[in-house]
């Protein structure tokens, strides 16, 4: 039997069964021919040609139309094989017989009746593929109803696992899912929220129905697309939360057409802290200002009595007091564009960047140190914060390069560079150099603001600032974008 199966496989059961069709038709026709007009009646003749040529045309049939059928492919060659399995069992019966000497028919024992017992295994074979058929889609169904069902414990593990808060909401609004973190955020059992309406954990002033539209608006009933919001929940002790959630469709299902899937975030600590940081910078702003007020006064005065003072007497003291005013009014500049930004600067004015630079240098106690200016450019800026990026970087030159330093402001196809043809700057520190604090001269009281000042003021103007190696081997500080005219 099994050798059976392995040759009808071979050879494709609807091949076996047309072809097994086709001999019969081709042999009832035959048959036909050779006996009529001998001693039997028309009728007589015909019959076996008939029965013969009805089973071949049957089988022929039934072999063009199993496609068709509820029969897996793969048990195409049951119905064959029991189609063959029957023909060799009537042809045995048939061979027996004539050896015992009582077979009467020839052809009807070794042709008609293998060809009805053929149409008789045919049907048989049906049966038997169909039963076949519905067993093993049973069992897929079996195995795929474990798949899923481990896929779906797999997916209420990882649900359940997460910090975030999960639940699911049907069409009406109403939880069908919670899941742990859920519940311990707003403080009910699952029980409770479970065929409640989401309104259940919503607070006092949050409009449910504008939300719900504005979701439904949002991300429609597709499953491509997820839309976060803020809002605030009210748990079931009467405190409010703020919570960020993001929400999805689900894939509908026939009895889930647009379920929607959120998690939520507890963000109240998140915010808390940004207030308070926002707060801190409100602090901070108004404290620069006060004290950038308050220091004005002083140091202008101080300015104008230094110009009173007697250089003949003692020259030095003199230069320094000078020079120490100077100083401390730079500070205060420099420290309001680090605290304040874009508001501490004055209305923009046009630059020649050429000019600023030498003005700057005039600045520089470095007798000994060159500048080199090669740029002509102007940008849209205050023309007092350029020259101080100008002297920060000279000082910084002189004060890391040497005295004899030389300095050189170049052009550049979208902006201006500062270079030098000192030590330069490790790569590892170029990143570093521009944070407030920052500072390899703090025993000469280096304040680490100057290159502080430098990137806050290129922020403020949108310039792109970067520090890298100039072609002596010194620091280049490049500044690009410079073209834009500040709003």
């Amino acid at each position: 039997m099994a050798y059976v199966s392995r040759v009808v496989s071979g050879l494709g059961a609807r091949r076996v069964l047309l072809a097994l069709g086709g001999v019969y038709v081709a042999v009832a026709v035959g048959i036909a021919v050779t006996q009529t007009g001998g001693e039997q009646t028309v009728g007589e003749a015909l019959i076996s040609p008939l029965l013969l040529g009805t089973s071949g045309l049957v089988l022929s049939y039934c072999g063009y139309r199993l496609p068709g059928t509820n029969i897996r492919t793969d048990l195409f060659h049951v119905v064959a094989g029991w189609c063959l399995r029957a023909f060799g069992v009537m042809f045995g019966i048939a061979l027996s017989a004539e050896l015992l000497g009582s077979l009467d028919d020839p052809i009807s024992g070794f042709v008609v009746l293998p060809a009805l017992a053929s149409v008789a295994g045919l049907g048989m074979g049906y049966h038997d593929a169909r039963a076949r058929t519905r067993a093993l889609d049973a069992e897929e169904r079996q195995r795929e109803a474990e798949r899923y069902s481990r896929e779906l414990e797999r997916y209420h593990t990882i649900v359940e696992t997460v910090n975030d808060g999960i639940f699911v909401v049907d069409e009406e609004s109403r939880f069908t899912l919670v899941n742990d973190a859920y519940t311990e955020l707003v403080g009910y059992d699952r029980e409770e929220l479970v065929g409640s309406p989401s309104s259940l954990v919503a607070a006092e002033e949050t409009d449910v129905d504008a939300m719900s539209r504005e979701v439904t608006r949002d991300i429609g009933t597709g499953t491509a697309e997820t839309k976060t919001y803020d809002s605030t929940v009210r748990t079931a002790s009467g405190e409010t939360k703020e919570v960020e959630s993001t929400v999805a469709v689900l894939p509908e299902q026939d009895d889930a057409l647009h379920d929607k899937v959120v998690v939520v975030r507890d963000i109240t600590e998140r915010n808390e802290r940004e207030r308070r940081l926002e707060q801190q910078n409100e602090r901070l702003d108004s404290f620069a200002s006060l004290l950038a007020h308050e220091l004005r006064n002083p140091v202008t005065i101080g300015q104008i009595y230094s110009q009173q003072l007697s250089a003949e007497a003692n020259p030095e003291a003199v230069e320094y007091v000078a020079e120490a005013f100077d100083r401390i009014e730079n500070m205060i500049d420099v420290m309001l564009v680090v605290t304040r930004g874009r508001e501490a600067l004055s209305e923009s004015a046009p630059v020649d960047l050429a000019d600023a630079a030498r003005e700057a240098w005039e600045e520089v106690d470095a007798p000994d140190a060159t500048l080199e200016v090669e740029i002509d450019r102007t940008v849209e800026a205050d023309e007092t914060y350029v020259r101080h990026l100008f002297r920060n970087l000279f000082e910084n030159a002189v004060e890391h390069g040497g005295e004899s330093v030389t300095v050189t402001v170049g052009e550049l196809p979208s902006g201006f560079y500062v270079a030098d043809d000192g030590a330069g700057i490790p790569a590892a520190e170029r990143e570093a150099v521009f944070e407030t604090g920052f500072t390899t001269a703090g025993n000469n009281g280096g304040m680490g603001l100057g290159l502080t000042f430098v990137h806050e003021m290129a922020d403020v103007y949108e310039w792109s600032c970067s520090v890298g190696e100039s072609e002596t081997g010194g620091a280049r500080f490049e500044f690009t974008n410079a073209t834009k005219t500040a709003a």
